[in-house]
């Protein structure tokens, strides 16, 4: 707001600042923007601020945390932290860990002739701030996180400008943390539900049997001997070989924009929805991409990692058609999955690549929609379709 700059009274500044919180604010998507604009409607309220940091952990597959700092002239940057950042000496010597564990606010004046505490703090005495000020930042479950303040103006923050960080965190922190649960929810529904079936669920499709149809290209992946490789193995080494997998298949299909709706052990279904440029044609060609690739990835896997004679080998099925794609379940533990006669037929495929000696089959609808030249294994008997089915494998295996 314009008219922040006029404001001056102590108590005029935390309530304006605390009205855009409650306000506008409440309506931003993250917390990258509820920062960036915060700090520039403090600037704007006559304080000194020239940078400030905004720690926070995250509940996120792939990292522990996610920082956000705040310069005037840069804007934001990002940075993700490993899931045991909490180990690493940067985050041991800073004030921001200091802040977390002591659960109290403290400031260094930067232009002092004293010794600072925190090698950090000397990196920021050499870039030129004067003063700097770190916080907790509480969640309504206790959980601690930290926003920092520097300034490079020699005389430092004004008391009543420490006065309106101290007053104003309590309000901050809790459209944070609104920000952070919306985070959240979706990081856990998109890692376990998977992206499009996580959006729709945000979006209200919760209720069992709330279901649509979609045309999609269908692959169902399958290790071949995974019971015999896990009677062999120490559990921990089958978690340790199962991710080998899924690293060497699940990559491929995400990549071509494909969506994982179940991990069945070491069994993968995934689809490759219509509602692309191009239709269904598209959807088969980023399948059979997906496929190729993954096979391509288990072979290279098998050359590189040292986990003895153990060699991964999966059967791959494609597929297309109709299915119904939705809830089904039992009260309140509900499955988002897709279900159907379609979804059957590439089961029964897949059952084949080990009777057939092949790592890709495709059915004849699929390679129809491919367009491009494939090799016809022959024509198979599948159980519940009346007729013989022709179906086709790459080139190269003949």
């Amino acid at each position: 707001m314009s008219g922040f700059a006029t404001v001056d009274a102590p108590m005029d500044r935390f309530q304006h600042l605390c009205r855009w919180l409650t306000g506008n604010a409440r309506f931003l998507g993250t917390n990258t923007e509820l920062l960036g604009q915060f700090c520039s409607k403090v600037q704007a309220l006559a304080v000194p601020l020239d940078r400030s940091w905004l720690h926070i952990r995250t509940l996120h597959p792939q990292y522990g945390g996610m920082t956000r700092l705040w310069r005037p002239k840069t804007g934001i940057e990002e940075r993700y932290l490993e899931h045991d950042f909490e180990t690493k000496r940067t985050y041991l010597t800073s004030p921001i860990r200091f802040a977390v564990e002591e659960r109290k606010t403290s400031r260094w004046r930067l232009n002092a002739h004293e010794t600072l505490p925190f090698p950090f703090l000397d990196e920021l005495r050499a870039d030129g701030y004067c003063d700097y000020v770190v916080a907790p930042l509480f969640y309504s479950d206790g959980t601690p996180n930290a926003l920092s303040w520097a300034t490079r103006l020699a005389s430092g923050f004004r008391d009543e400008d420490l006065q309106l960080f101290d007053d104003i965190l309590p309000t901050f922190s809790a459209i944070a943390e609104v920000k952070s649960l919306r985070r959240f929810a979706t990081n856990m529904l998109h890692t376990y539900a998977g992206r499009e079936p996580g959006e729709l669920i945000l979006k209200g499709q919760i209720r069992r049997g709330d279901t649509r149809t979609i045309t999609a290209a269908l692959m169902l992946v399958d290790l071949r001997d995974f019971t015999l490789i896990s009677d062999a193995l120490a559990p921990t080494n089958v978690i340790k070989m199962l991710n080998r997998y899924f690293d060497s298949v699940m990559v491929p299909i995400h990549r071509h924009g494909g969506e994982v709706m179940e991990i069945m052990g070491d069994g993968i279904l995934a689809i490759f929805n219509d509602r692309v440029e191009g239709g269904s044609t598209t959807a088969c060609r980023n399948a059979f991409e997906a496929a190729r690739e993954g096979i391509e990835a288990l072979a290279q896997s098998n050359e590189t990692e040292s986990d003895g004679v153990i060699q991964l080998v999966a059967g791959f099925a494609l597929h297309h058609g109709t299915v119904a794609y939705g809830n089904i379940g039992f009260g309140n533990r509900l499955d988002f999955t897709v279900i159907g006669r379609e979804v059957n037929v590439t089961s029964r495929i897949e059952t084949l690549c080990r009777q057939l000696d092949r790592k890709l089959i495709m059915s004849g609808e699929f390679v129809n929609l491919l367009q491009q030249p494939m090799y016809e294994i022959g024509h198979f008997a599948l159980r519940g379709i009346p007729e013989n089915q022709p179906l086709f494998s790459l080139p190269a295996e003949t």
